[in-house]
């Protein structure tokens, strides 16, 4: 066993890893050799010009002289170390030992000298060294003593026998040499393969979605900057899962992580050539597409995409559906690094979310000021003591049947050290698009609640909430959790939602309202009029108000049209028993108009525009004739 395991290694190992390491380790060995070998054959042919002439100088000068330049060769453009495979270095072993061997050779058959016959034996040891493998080992030191066994052969039996029993201390002395080398080496090298082998994969690991499969965040930035640096035009889309949530919340994480790795198999299924799909976090993914890939098929992909994630999953005995929304961005075009174009493909996502949802969106390069604009508000967001920079306003709610001021809207409001007073609807968006909008929602709300509390029980409050607030049950019950310790009764809270913040998930959203009015708390529809499909939700919703939009209001003075539309409305309000706001009247000729289709309540300029937190108060103690005496109030309360 110990004899088999000892020529284990005359075959060069199949393994190309090993082979290359192998390869690598023993070049240097074989290049510094070269050095003083070159030198030593210089230095043999000017002994030969001193000491021979005729044929032999002719002979041995020219072999040695051509031995000193094949190791110069070797060296300087053979056995380079960047590209020196092993079966090259094994071949240049070979012919380094040929031609030493050949020059001992030639020289004892010109010169046949006894004593020098121990250069064979030599010979033998060197080739422990310069021949890379076994094989090539044995085959050299077979050659050298065999060639010494030969012209002993001629010698005195004395003589003979002493080469024999050189020969045999030289083969054995050789053989281990060469074996001890070749497995000091080689286990260096099965060291430094097992050590990479761990690296690459802790690499793998580092770079992979331990969920999905897929690369993970890291692998997709450092993809997209390697392809920033050399410079290779590609396409980076984020992809982002419509109604996952609601399907982890309901069915669980198990399900939902089943959801997520069926959505990565559909989307690899694909084949699309040079793309990329990574997961860079909960339900948003990316896709590179590498190449010259225009606009046009850029957005076609992306659809395509979304169609195969689109289609519903069997999952254990559901089939469950989800959708899914996508923003791109182009390098060069749209960004030189990759921090611009994600900022730039999440901005086109968020459009896509907000206004086209289940759509691909590419980013829109006129838009560059407008994300600007957006970042600027968001860092400033994130940034900023929203405690104490956020405050609301109140805007009363009339009602012209007990012509007094029932409730009021709560108007989100930000005065930013940095921007100055950033208007509703930008920092509203940003805060959305940066996940930023719960905390928002609950710092107003809790100064809302805090307000309330100076008010009298029969004054109302309105509050609004985003598609963010409404999709999230956690979110909702803490809302809850504040109206039950503030001790205000939750009838006279009512919260404002639009078609656009239920349309992500009607189903999910309609329960948590269902949950917020079972709680006692009401709900109104904002903006009736404004969205496409406004009936559908008074049928599907649970609703207590319905507040029609400021476009219809704007002209009944000059339209028949929009007043027969306002009647109309009002009517099927009256019938369902649903409260009817009319948002928006601002003048007394609309008001003559509007009296007469007895409406329920009135918002707009004309009964007050949107005031302090000490204003409203005032407002209230002036209707109820009392005389005011309030407080100061913060601007932050």
């Amino acid at each position: 066993m110990k004899l088999v395991s000892l020529f284990g290694n005359i075959a060069p190992s199949i393994d190309p890893l090993r082979q290359q390491a192998m390869a690598r380790a023993y070049t240097p060995i074989i290049r510094t050799i070269l050095v003083p070998g070159c030198a030593y054959y210089l230095f043999i042919t000017f002994s030969h010009w001193r000491d021979e002439t005729g044929l032999p100088l002719a002979v041995l000068g020219s072999l040695s002289a051509f031995t000193a330049f094949c190791f110069y060769l070797l060296r300087q453009h053979v056995l380079t170390e960047k590209s020196t495979s092993l079966l090259r270095l094994e071949l240049s072993g070979l012919l380094i030992n040929l031609l030493l061997y050949t020059n001992v050779l030639v020289y004892l058959l010109i010169n046949f000298e006894q004593s020098k016959l121990v250069y064979f034996a030599m010979l033998a040891v060197v080739f422990s060294t310069t021949a890379v493998t076994l094989r090539i080992t044995l085959a050299s030191v077979f050659l050298s003593l065999t060639t010494l066994y030969w012209f002993a052969s001629s010698l005195s039996t004395e003589l003979f026998d002493q080469y024999v029993s050189i020969g045999v201390a030289t083969a054995f002395g050789s053989l281990a040499m060469a074996t001890l080398l070749r497995k000091a080496i080689l286990q260096q090298i099965d060291a430094r393969l097992l050590a990479d082998r761990l690296a690459a994969k802790a690499r793998r690991l580092a770079d992979t979605d331990m969920l999905t499969g897929v690369p993970n965040r890291r692998a997709i930035f450092e993809k997209i900057d390697y392809l920033v640096q050399q410079r290779r035009p590609f396409w980076m889309g984020i992809f982002d899962l419509d109604g996952f949530k609601a399907i982890n919340d309901v069915y669980g994480h198990i399900v939902g992580d089943d959801l997520l790795c069926a959505v990565v198999n559909r989307a690899s299924a694909l084949n699309i050539e040079g793309a990329t799909f990574g997961r860079i976090g909960g339900d948003e993914f990316v896709a590179i597409f590498t190449g010259q890939v225009d606009a046009k098929t850029a957005e076609h992909l992306g659809a395509t995409v979304i169609d195969a994630i689109s289609t519903p999953y069997p999952v254990d005995l559901l089939h469950l559906s989800i959708g899914a929304s996508a923003g791109f961005s182009h390098f060069p075009s749209m960004g030189a690094s990759g921090a611009q174009l994600y900022e730039k493909a999440d901005y086109a996502l968020f459009k896509a979310k907000t206004q086209t949802r289940g759509q691909c969106v590419l980013f829109d390069t006129a838009e560059d000021e407008e994300m600007k604009r957006a970042i600027e508000i968001e860092r400033a967001l994130r940034e900023g003591d929203l405690e104490q920079e956020l405050f609301l306003l109140y805007q009363p709610q009339y009602s012209p049947e007990q012509e007094r001021v029932v409730g009021f809207e709560a108007l989100a409001r930000w005065q930013s050290p940095k921007l100055g007073l950033v208007r509703p609807d930008l920092f509203i968006r940003a805060a959305e698009r940066a996940g930023h909008i719960r905390r928002v929602t609950n710092i107003l709300f809790s100064k809302g609640l805090a307000e309330m509390a100076h008010w009298p029980t029969d004054i109302s409050l309105s509050f609004n909430l985003s598609a963010q607030d409404i999709s999230d049950r956690a979110f909702i019950l803490s809302l809850l959790g504040q109206i039950m310790k503030s001790g205000i009764a939750p009838q006279r809270i009512e919260f404002e939602i639009t078609e656009t913040a239920v349309m992500t998930d009607l189903d999910t959203s309609s329960k948590l309202l269902e949950e917020l009015q079972a709680s006692g708390c009401r709900i109104a529809l904002d903006d009736f009029g404004s969205g496409y499909s406004s009936f559908e939700y008074i049928d599907q919703l649970p609703l207590d108000k319905v507040k029609i939009d400021r476009s219809f209001v704007r002209k009944v003075a000059h339209s028949n049209t929009s007043r027969e539309i306002v009647a109309g409305v009002i009517g099927l309000c009256r019938k369902l028993d649903l409260r009817c706001v009319l948002e928006g009247v601002e003048t007394e000729a609309e008001m003559d108009i509007l009296g007469k289709l007895q409406p329920d309540l009135i918002q707009g300029y004309l009964f007050g525009r949107p005031m302090s937190a000490e204003d409203a108060r005032r407002k209230i103690l002036e209707q109820d004739g009392a005389k005011p005496k309030l407080k100061p109030v913060p601007r932050s309360a």
